[in-house]
Protein backbone atom coordinates (compact mmCIF):
# COMPACT_ATOMS: atom_id res chain seq x y z
CA UNK A 1 0.00 0.00 0.00
CA UNK A 2 1.22 3.64 -0.33
CA UNK A 3 1.10 6.26 2.45
CA UNK A 4 2.49 9.82 1.72
CA UNK A 5 5.36 8.64 -1.24
CA UNK A 6 5.88 5.60 0.52
CA UNK A 7 5.34 1.65 -0.44
CA UNK A 8 5.03 -0.07 2.78
CA UNK A 9 4.99 -3.51 3.02
CA UNK A 10 2.40 -5.15 5.02
CA UNK A 11 4.14 -6.46 8.27
CA UNK A 12 2.10 -8.87 10.30
CA UNK A 13 4.51 -10.07 11.66
CA UNK A 14 8.74 -10.52 11.96
CA UNK A 15 9.82 -12.40 8.77
CA UNK A 16 11.29 -15.95 8.85
CA UNK A 17 13.94 -17.38 5.82
CA UNK A 18 15.05 -20.88 6.17
CA UNK A 19 18.40 -21.81 4.33
CA UNK A 20 19.49 -25.59 3.47
CA UNK A 21 22.43 -26.64 2.01
CA UNK A 22 21.34 -29.57 -0.41
CA UNK A 23 21.74 -27.36 -3.61
CA UNK A 24 25.53 -27.46 -3.68
CA UNK A 25 28.09 -25.47 -4.74
CA UNK A 26 27.19 -22.50 -7.77
CA UNK A 27 29.41 -20.13 -9.45
CA UNK A 28 27.28 -20.08 -12.74
CA UNK A 29 25.69 -17.09 -12.21
CA UNK A 30 25.76 -14.38 -9.29
CA UNK A 31 25.17 -14.77 -6.19
CA UNK A 32 22.27 -12.80 -6.07
CA UNK A 33 20.89 -14.98 -9.01
CA UNK A 34 21.60 -19.21 -7.40
CA UNK A 35 19.19 -21.06 -5.09
CA UNK A 36 18.71 -20.45 -1.52
CA UNK A 37 20.31 -23.83 -1.10
CA UNK A 38 23.45 -23.28 -2.78
CA UNK A 39 26.14 -21.82 -1.73
CA UNK A 40 28.51 -18.37 -3.53
CA UNK A 41 31.99 -19.91 -2.27
CA UNK A 42 33.13 -23.09 -0.30
CA UNK A 43 35.58 -25.63 0.74
CA UNK A 44 36.09 -28.63 2.31
CA UNK A 45 32.79 -30.11 2.12
CA UNK A 46 32.06 -34.18 0.81
CA UNK A 47 29.13 -35.70 -0.56
CA UNK A 48 28.69 -38.82 1.56
CA UNK A 49 25.07 -39.93 2.93
CA UNK A 50 24.95 -37.65 5.83
CA UNK A 51 23.45 -35.63 2.20
CA UNK A 52 20.89 -32.97 2.39
CA UNK A 53 23.00 -31.81 5.66
CA UNK A 54 26.16 -30.29 5.20
CA UNK A 55 29.32 -32.21 5.94
CA UNK A 56 32.85 -32.08 6.92
CA UNK A 57 34.87 -33.56 4.10
CA UNK A 58 36.98 -37.39 4.15
CA UNK A 59 40.65 -35.95 5.29
CA UNK A 60 43.64 -37.72 4.47
CA UNK A 61 46.76 -40.08 6.35
CA UNK A 62 50.20 -40.79 4.96
CA UNK A 63 50.33 -44.11 3.23
CA UNK A 64 53.92 -44.42 3.30
CA UNK A 65 56.95 -42.58 2.24
CA UNK A 66 56.70 -39.97 -0.49
CA UNK A 67 58.61 -40.62 -4.03
CA UNK A 68 60.32 -36.86 -3.76
CA UNK A 69 58.78 -36.82 -7.58
CA UNK A 70 56.41 -35.58 -9.90
CA UNK A 71 53.66 -38.60 -9.92
CA UNK A 72 52.88 -40.02 -12.82
CA UNK A 73 51.00 -42.95 -12.35
CA UNK A 74 48.47 -44.41 -9.44
CA UNK A 75 46.54 -47.54 -10.09
CA UNK A 76 46.75 -51.13 -9.01
CA UNK A 77 47.72 -54.56 -9.86
CA UNK A 78 44.87 -56.27 -10.28
CA UNK A 79 43.82 -56.28 -6.25
CA UNK A 80 46.99 -57.58 -5.03
CA UNK A 81 49.36 -54.34 -4.74
CA UNK A 82 48.88 -50.54 -5.07
CA UNK A 83 51.29 -48.93 -7.95
CA UNK A 84 52.41 -45.73 -8.68
CA UNK A 85 55.28 -44.09 -10.58
CA UNK A 86 57.14 -41.13 -9.19
CA UNK A 87 59.22 -39.07 -11.59
CA UNK A 88 61.52 -42.14 -13.80
CA UNK A 89 60.63 -44.61 -11.20
CA UNK A 90 57.81 -47.44 -10.77
CA UNK A 91 56.90 -48.67 -7.19
CA UNK A 92 54.68 -51.00 -5.66
CA UNK A 93 53.05 -50.80 -1.98
CA UNK A 94 54.20 -53.59 -0.34
CA UNK A 95 51.84 -53.10 2.74
CA UNK A 96 54.14 -51.29 5.24
CA UNK A 97 56.40 -49.64 2.66
CA UNK A 98 56.95 -48.47 -1.37
CA UNK A 99 59.03 -51.08 -3.12
CA UNK A 100 61.63 -50.23 -6.34
CA UNK A 101 60.14 -52.05 -9.38
CA UNK A 102 62.37 -50.03 -12.06
CA UNK A 103 64.27 -47.23 -12.06
CA UNK A 104 65.37 -44.63 -15.29
CA UNK A 105 62.46 -44.64 -16.99
CA UNK A 106 61.01 -41.71 -18.66
CA UNK A 107 59.22 -38.90 -16.49
CA UNK A 108 55.84 -39.38 -18.52
CA UNK A 109 52.56 -39.99 -17.35
CA UNK A 110 51.54 -43.42 -18.00
CA UNK A 111 48.10 -45.15 -18.81
CA UNK A 112 48.09 -48.85 -17.63
CA UNK A 113 45.64 -51.98 -17.59
CA UNK A 114 45.54 -54.94 -15.77
CA UNK A 115 45.44 -58.15 -18.45
CA UNK A 116 47.29 -61.63 -18.70
CA UNK A 117 51.06 -61.64 -20.26
CA UNK A 118 52.55 -65.51 -20.59
CA UNK A 119 49.78 -67.13 -18.77
CA UNK A 120 50.20 -64.95 -15.55
CA UNK A 121 48.40 -61.69 -14.70
CA UNK A 122 49.79 -58.58 -15.29
CA UNK A 123 49.77 -54.77 -15.27
CA UNK A 124 50.49 -53.29 -18.78
CA UNK A 125 51.85 -49.82 -19.35
CA UNK A 126 52.56 -47.51 -21.81
CA UNK A 127 53.82 -43.76 -21.86
CA UNK A 128 54.26 -43.09 -25.18
CA UNK A 129 57.89 -42.98 -24.63
CA UNK A 130 59.34 -45.90 -23.28
CA UNK A 131 58.80 -49.09 -25.07
CA UNK A 132 55.27 -51.00 -23.59
CA UNK A 133 56.50 -52.57 -20.32
CA UNK A 134 54.89 -55.24 -18.19
CA UNK A 135 55.32 -56.37 -14.73
CA UNK A 136 53.42 -59.70 -13.39
CA UNK A 137 54.11 -59.22 -9.47
CA UNK A 138 57.74 -60.70 -10.00
CA UNK A 139 58.99 -59.97 -13.37
CA UNK A 140 59.34 -56.16 -15.14
CA UNK A 141 60.07 -55.56 -18.88
CA UNK A 142 58.95 -55.20 -22.34
CA UNK A 143 55.81 -56.33 -23.43
CA UNK A 144 56.76 -57.12 -26.81
CA UNK A 145 59.52 -55.58 -29.97
CA UNK A 146 55.84 -55.00 -32.03
CA UNK A 147 53.95 -53.35 -29.45
CA UNK A 148 52.93 -49.84 -30.62
CA UNK A 149 54.57 -47.01 -28.45
CA UNK A 150 51.27 -45.16 -27.40
CA UNK A 151 50.11 -42.74 -25.14
CA UNK A 152 47.14 -44.61 -23.86
CA UNK A 153 45.85 -48.17 -23.23
CA UNK A 154 42.96 -49.88 -22.53
CA UNK A 155 41.26 -53.54 -22.91
CA UNK A 156 38.08 -55.11 -24.06
CA UNK A 157 38.70 -57.84 -21.89
CA UNK A 158 39.89 -60.60 -24.78
CA UNK A 159 42.46 -57.91 -26.31
CA UNK A 160 44.82 -54.86 -25.68
CA UNK A 161 44.18 -51.67 -27.53
CA UNK A 162 46.81 -49.26 -27.79
CA UNK A 163 45.95 -45.48 -29.23
CA UNK A 164 49.21 -43.88 -31.28
CA UNK A 165 48.64 -41.18 -33.15
CA UNK A 166 45.48 -41.13 -35.12
CA UNK A 167 45.32 -44.79 -34.97
CA UNK A 168 43.81 -47.78 -32.98
CA UNK A 169 46.15 -50.55 -32.58
CA UNK A 170 44.66 -54.24 -30.48
CA UNK A 171 46.79 -57.19 -29.98
CA UNK A 172 45.90 -60.86 -30.81
CA UNK A 173 42.84 -62.68 -29.58
CA UNK A 174 43.91 -63.05 -25.70
CA UNK A 175 47.66 -62.67 -26.37
CA UNK A 176 49.04 -58.88 -25.62
CA UNK A 177 52.63 -59.98 -26.59
CA UNK A 178 51.31 -60.97 -30.65
CA UNK A 179 50.93 -57.21 -32.70
CA UNK A 180 51.35 -58.55 -36.09
CA UNK A 181 49.59 -61.83 -36.68
CA UNK A 182 47.12 -61.12 -39.60
CA UNK A 183 43.46 -61.74 -39.36
CA UNK A 184 43.96 -61.63 -35.45
CA UNK A 185 45.53 -57.81 -34.63
CA UNK A 186 45.25 -55.20 -36.13
CA UNK A 187 44.59 -51.13 -36.32
CA UNK A 188 41.74 -49.11 -37.15
CA UNK A 189 42.99 -45.35 -38.10
CA UNK A 190 40.02 -42.74 -36.15
CA UNK A 191 40.04 -40.17 -39.03
CA UNK A 192 38.53 -36.88 -38.63
CA UNK A 193 37.82 -34.00 -40.63
CA UNK A 194 39.68 -31.44 -38.43
CA UNK A 195 42.33 -34.40 -37.62
CA UNK A 196 44.24 -34.59 -34.83
CA UNK A 197 45.87 -37.57 -32.44
CA UNK A 198 43.78 -39.72 -30.26
CA UNK A 199 43.75 -38.02 -26.44
CA UNK A 200 41.75 -40.54 -24.65
CA UNK A 201 40.63 -44.18 -24.46
CA UNK A 202 38.83 -46.40 -22.34
CA UNK A 203 36.38 -48.92 -21.83
CA UNK A 204 32.55 -48.25 -21.14
CA UNK A 205 29.42 -50.52 -21.31
CA UNK A 206 31.54 -53.26 -23.01
CA UNK A 207 32.97 -51.35 -25.71
CA UNK A 208 36.08 -49.86 -25.85
CA UNK A 209 35.50 -45.88 -26.37
CA UNK A 210 37.90 -43.61 -28.01
CA UNK A 211 38.49 -39.63 -27.92
CA UNK A 212 40.25 -36.64 -29.78
CA UNK A 213 39.82 -33.23 -28.42
CA UNK A 214 36.96 -32.45 -30.57
CA UNK A 215 35.18 -35.96 -31.17
CA UNK A 216 34.69 -39.41 -29.99
CA UNK A 217 33.80 -42.57 -31.25
CA UNK A 218 32.46 -46.55 -30.13
CA UNK A 219 34.57 -49.57 -31.41
CA UNK A 220 31.90 -52.00 -32.45
CA UNK A 221 32.63 -55.97 -33.49
CA UNK A 222 33.89 -58.57 -31.70
CA UNK A 223 36.58 -59.87 -33.72
CA UNK A 224 39.47 -58.39 -36.37
CA UNK A 225 37.32 -58.59 -39.50
CA UNK A 226 34.31 -56.66 -38.38
CA UNK A 227 35.70 -53.66 -35.87
CA UNK A 228 34.35 -50.84 -37.19
CA UNK A 229 34.41 -47.20 -35.25
CA UNK A 230 31.37 -45.55 -34.73
CA UNK A 231 31.05 -41.88 -34.19
CA UNK A 232 29.22 -40.27 -31.40
CA UNK A 233 27.27 -37.42 -33.13
CA UNK A 234 27.56 -34.39 -30.94
CA UNK A 235 31.20 -32.79 -31.71
CA UNK A 236 32.50 -33.49 -27.77
CA UNK A 237 35.52 -34.54 -27.17
CA UNK A 238 38.07 -35.17 -24.51
CA UNK A 239 41.03 -32.44 -23.61
CA UNK A 240 42.73 -34.50 -21.12
CA UNK A 241 42.60 -38.32 -20.78
CA UNK A 242 42.94 -38.35 -16.82
CA UNK A 243 39.71 -36.41 -16.15
CA UNK A 244 38.27 -39.63 -18.12
CA UNK A 245 36.48 -41.54 -15.29
CA UNK A 246 33.47 -44.36 -15.09
CA UNK A 247 31.16 -43.28 -11.83
CA UNK A 248 28.57 -45.67 -11.15
CA UNK A 249 27.62 -46.54 -14.25
CA UNK A 250 28.29 -42.96 -15.85
CA UNK A 251 30.96 -41.51 -17.90
CA UNK A 252 32.15 -38.28 -17.18
CA UNK A 253 35.37 -36.40 -18.10
CA UNK A 254 36.49 -32.47 -18.92
CA UNK A 255 35.45 -31.88 -22.97
CA UNK A 256 35.79 -29.10 -25.34
CA UNK A 257 34.95 -25.50 -24.19
CA UNK A 258 35.91 -26.59 -20.86
CA UNK A 259 33.05 -28.24 -19.79
CA UNK A 260 32.53 -31.34 -17.95
CA UNK A 261 30.41 -34.04 -19.79
CA UNK A 262 28.27 -36.89 -18.89
CA UNK A 263 27.84 -39.89 -21.15
CA UNK A 264 25.57 -43.14 -20.72
CA UNK A 265 24.82 -43.56 -23.95
CA UNK A 266 23.85 -41.22 -27.37
CA UNK A 267 24.56 -37.80 -27.14
CA UNK A 268 26.86 -36.68 -23.96
CA UNK A 269 25.52 -33.97 -22.16
CA UNK A 270 27.20 -31.27 -20.08
CA UNK A 271 26.99 -30.96 -16.41
CA UNK A 272 29.50 -28.21 -15.37
CA UNK A 273 27.22 -24.72 -15.63
CA UNK A 274 27.01 -24.79 -11.88
CA UNK A 275 31.15 -24.76 -11.76
CA UNK A 276 31.05 -22.04 -14.89
CA UNK A 277 33.76 -19.98 -13.02
CA UNK A 278 35.94 -22.06 -12.14
CA UNK A 279 36.32 -23.85 -15.34
CA UNK A 280 36.40 -20.49 -16.44
CA UNK A 281 39.58 -19.83 -14.36
CA UNK A 282 41.07 -23.29 -16.12
CA UNK A 283 45.09 -22.79 -16.70
CA UNK A 284 45.65 -23.70 -19.99
CA UNK A 285 49.36 -23.59 -19.76
CA UNK A 286 48.66 -26.66 -17.44
CA UNK A 287 45.96 -28.82 -18.69
CA UNK A 288 47.69 -31.56 -18.82
CA UNK A 289 47.92 -31.53 -14.76
CA UNK A 290 44.23 -31.51 -14.24
CA UNK A 291 42.67 -35.00 -13.53
CA UNK A 292 39.57 -37.01 -12.13
CA UNK A 293 39.06 -39.73 -9.42
CA UNK A 294 36.40 -41.55 -7.76
CA UNK A 295 35.62 -42.75 -4.84
CA UNK A 296 33.24 -45.43 -6.04
CA UNK A 297 29.93 -43.26 -5.71
CA UNK A 298 31.09 -39.38 -6.77
CA UNK A 299 33.73 -37.89 -9.14
CA UNK A 300 36.62 -35.79 -8.28
CA UNK A 301 37.72 -33.19 -10.75
CA UNK A 302 40.85 -31.23 -9.62
CA UNK A 303 41.58 -28.76 -12.08
CA UNK A 304 44.89 -26.01 -12.27
CA UNK A 305 43.33 -22.72 -11.84
CA UNK A 306 44.22 -18.88 -12.38
CA UNK A 307 48.30 -18.31 -11.53
CA UNK A 308 48.62 -21.41 -10.07
CA UNK A 309 51.02 -24.30 -11.95
CA UNK A 310 49.76 -27.65 -10.20
CA UNK A 311 46.13 -28.80 -9.49
CA UNK A 312 44.97 -26.27 -6.38
CA UNK A 313 40.83 -26.94 -6.56
CA UNK A 314 39.29 -30.23 -6.15
CA UNK A 315 35.60 -30.10 -6.87
CA UNK A 316 33.07 -33.38 -6.20
CA UNK A 317 30.29 -34.26 -8.08
CA UNK A 318 27.49 -36.77 -7.31
CA UNK A 319 26.14 -38.07 -11.34
CA UNK A 320 22.82 -38.91 -9.78
CA UNK A 321 21.80 -36.02 -7.96
CA UNK A 322 23.72 -33.40 -10.60
CA UNK A 323 25.26 -31.37 -7.38
CA UNK A 324 28.88 -30.17 -7.21
CA UNK A 325 30.54 -29.25 -3.91
CA UNK A 326 34.52 -27.81 -3.12
CA UNK A 327 36.30 -31.03 -1.57
CA UNK A 328 39.10 -29.16 -1.15
CA UNK A 329 41.29 -26.24 -2.01
CA UNK A 330 45.42 -25.88 -2.19
CA UNK A 331 46.21 -29.75 -1.63
CA UNK A 332 47.97 -29.93 -4.95
CA UNK A 333 46.52 -33.62 -5.74
CA UNK A 334 47.71 -35.00 -9.06
CA UNK A 335 46.65 -38.50 -9.06
CA UNK A 336 43.56 -40.65 -7.79
CA UNK A 337 42.53 -44.21 -7.66
CA UNK A 338 39.97 -46.31 -6.03
CA UNK A 339 42.26 -49.78 -4.89
CA UNK A 340 40.14 -52.71 -3.20
CA UNK A 341 37.34 -49.66 -2.20
CA UNK A 342 40.33 -47.61 -0.15
CA UNK A 343 40.54 -44.32 -2.49
CA UNK A 344 44.34 -42.94 -2.93
CA UNK A 345 45.21 -39.43 -4.23
CA UNK A 346 49.42 -38.62 -5.06
CA UNK A 347 50.08 -35.07 -4.44
CA UNK A 348 52.77 -33.03 -6.75
CA UNK A 349 55.32 -33.39 -4.24
CA UNK A 350 55.06 -37.37 -4.92
CA UNK A 351 53.38 -38.26 -1.51
CA UNK A 352 50.39 -40.80 -1.49
CA UNK A 353 47.78 -40.59 0.71
CA UNK A 354 44.51 -42.54 1.87
CA UNK A 355 41.49 -40.59 2.40
CA UNK A 356 39.66 -41.43 4.96
CA UNK A 357 38.43 -40.39 8.50
CA UNK A 358 37.78 -36.66 9.07
CA UNK A 359 41.25 -34.91 9.31
CA UNK A 360 44.64 -34.79 7.62
CA UNK A 361 47.35 -36.20 9.18
CA UNK A 362 45.91 -35.49 12.94
CA UNK A 363 45.58 -31.69 11.88
CA UNK A 364 41.82 -30.36 12.00
CA UNK A 365 40.11 -29.78 8.60
CA UNK A 366 39.13 -26.25 7.91
CA UNK A 367 35.42 -26.00 6.29
CA UNK A 368 33.62 -22.71 4.78
CA UNK A 369 30.81 -22.15 3.33
CA UNK A 370 29.22 -18.59 2.09
CA UNK A 371 25.53 -18.18 1.17
CA UNK A 372 24.28 -16.37 -1.97
CA UNK A 373 23.59 -12.32 -1.37
CA UNK A 374 19.96 -12.47 -0.51
CA UNK A 375 17.72 -9.86 -1.13
CA UNK A 376 14.39 -11.29 -0.04
CA UNK A 377 12.45 -10.63 -3.22
CA UNK A 378 13.07 -6.62 -3.02
CA UNK A 379 16.48 -5.93 -3.99
CA UNK A 380 15.38 -2.17 -4.12
CA UNK A 381 14.16 -2.12 0.02
CA UNK A 382 16.15 -1.81 3.10
CA UNK A 383 16.77 -5.26 5.50
CA UNK A 384 16.85 -5.15 9.23
CA UNK A 385 18.41 -8.57 10.17
CA UNK A 386 17.58 -9.57 14.24
CA UNK A 387 19.12 -12.81 14.78
CA UNK A 388 19.89 -16.40 12.93
CA UNK A 389 19.48 -19.97 14.07
CA UNK A 390 21.85 -22.64 13.17
CA UNK A 391 21.46 -26.72 13.81
CA UNK A 392 23.68 -29.12 13.49
CA UNK A 393 26.07 -32.00 15.36
CA UNK A 394 29.33 -30.10 16.52
CA UNK A 395 31.29 -32.20 18.26
CA UNK A 396 33.45 -31.72 21.42
CA UNK A 397 36.35 -30.43 20.17
CA UNK A 398 35.03 -28.66 16.64
CA UNK A 399 33.38 -25.15 16.01
CA UNK A 400 31.46 -23.31 14.04
CA UNK A 401 32.50 -19.40 13.65
CA UNK A 402 29.01 -17.50 11.62
CA UNK A 403 30.09 -14.24 10.08
CA UNK A 404 27.74 -11.88 8.23
CA UNK A 405 28.43 -9.61 5.36
CA UNK A 406 25.78 -6.74 3.69
CA UNK A 407 27.50 -6.49 0.93
CA UNK A 408 26.51 -8.58 -2.35
CA UNK A 409 29.96 -9.44 -2.99
CA UNK A 410 33.79 -9.50 -1.43
CA UNK A 411 35.23 -10.67 1.70
CA UNK A 412 34.00 -7.80 4.44
CA UNK A 413 32.18 -10.86 6.67
CA UNK A 414 31.66 -9.68 10.51
CA UNK A 415 32.42 -12.48 13.37
CA UNK A 416 28.88 -12.85 14.95
CA UNK A 417 29.30 -15.91 17.43
CA UNK A 418 31.16 -19.00 17.71
CA UNK A 419 29.41 -22.14 18.58
CA UNK A 420 31.58 -24.14 20.11
CA UNK A 421 31.25 -28.44 20.65
CA UNK A 422 28.76 -30.06 22.25
CA UNK A 423 27.88 -33.82 23.07
CA UNK A 424 24.30 -33.70 21.01
CA UNK A 425 22.58 -31.93 18.20
CA UNK A 426 22.63 -28.19 19.46
CA UNK A 427 20.24 -25.44 18.07
CA UNK A 428 22.32 -22.38 18.66
CA UNK A 429 20.53 -18.71 19.00
CA UNK A 430 22.65 -15.73 17.28
CA UNK A 431 22.22 -12.03 17.50
CA UNK A 432 22.71 -9.77 15.10
CA UNK A 433 23.16 -6.41 16.62
CA UNK A 434 22.24 -3.20 14.82
CA UNK A 435 25.35 -1.65 15.55
CA UNK A 436 27.74 -4.42 13.37
CA UNK A 437 25.44 -4.64 10.83
CA UNK A 438 23.36 -1.82 9.56
CA UNK A 439 20.44 -2.18 7.05
CA UNK A 440 21.41 -3.65 3.84
CA UNK A 441 19.88 -4.18 0.66
CA UNK A 442 21.69 -7.47 1.09
CA UNK A 443 22.82 -10.09 2.89
CA UNK A 444 25.65 -12.86 3.02
CA UNK A 445 26.17 -15.58 5.56
CA UNK A 446 29.89 -17.20 5.94
CA UNK A 447 29.97 -20.41 8.38
CA UNK A 448 33.66 -21.57 9.48
CA UNK A 449 33.85 -24.81 10.68
CA UNK A 450 36.95 -26.21 12.33
CA UNK A 451 37.09 -30.27 12.89
CA UNK A 452 34.14 -32.25 11.86
CA UNK A 453 31.15 -30.87 11.84
CA UNK A 454 27.26 -32.05 10.22
CA UNK A 455 25.21 -29.07 9.78
CA UNK A 456 21.45 -29.51 9.14
CA UNK A 457 19.83 -25.95 8.36
CA UNK A 458 19.66 -22.38 9.43
CA UNK A 459 16.59 -19.61 9.88
CA UNK A 460 17.32 -16.06 9.59
CA UNK A 461 14.76 -13.24 11.05
CA UNK A 462 14.51 -9.90 9.44
CA UNK A 463 12.02 -7.18 8.60
CA UNK A 464 11.56 -5.14 5.09
CA UNK A 465 11.45 -1.53 5.72
CA UNK A 466 9.53 0.92 3.15
CA UNK A 467 10.71 2.32 0.26
CA UNK A 468 10.35 5.60 -1.04
CA UNK A 469 8.83 5.88 -4.14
Amino acid sequence: MSMGGFWVRPRASRQTKIITFEGGHNVGAPPVSIGDNQSSDESGWGLDDHFPALHTRKGRVSHGASGNATPRLLTGFGGQYLVRAVGGTLQYYNGSNWVNIATGLADSDWSAVNFEVNGKPALILTNGVDNVKYWDGTTFGNLSPNAPKGKFVTTDTIRVWIAEGDVLHYSAYLDAQDWTTPENSGSVQYYTPRGGEITALTRYAERVVIFKKDSMAEIHGTNYYEFRLMDIPGDIGCVNHKTLKEVQGYLLWLGPGLDVYIHTGGIPKPVGQAIRRHLDKVNLNHLDKCFAGTDGLRYYLGLVTGNNTEPNLLLCFDPKSGIWRVFSKDQNYRMSYLFNNDWFMSDSSGMTYRITGYTDDGQQIVSEYITKAFDEGVPHAEKEYYEAHLQGYIPQGSTVEVYISYQERGNNFELLDTIQGSDDSQSSNILIPMDQVPLCKWVRFKLVAKGEVTLYQMQVSFDVHPVQL
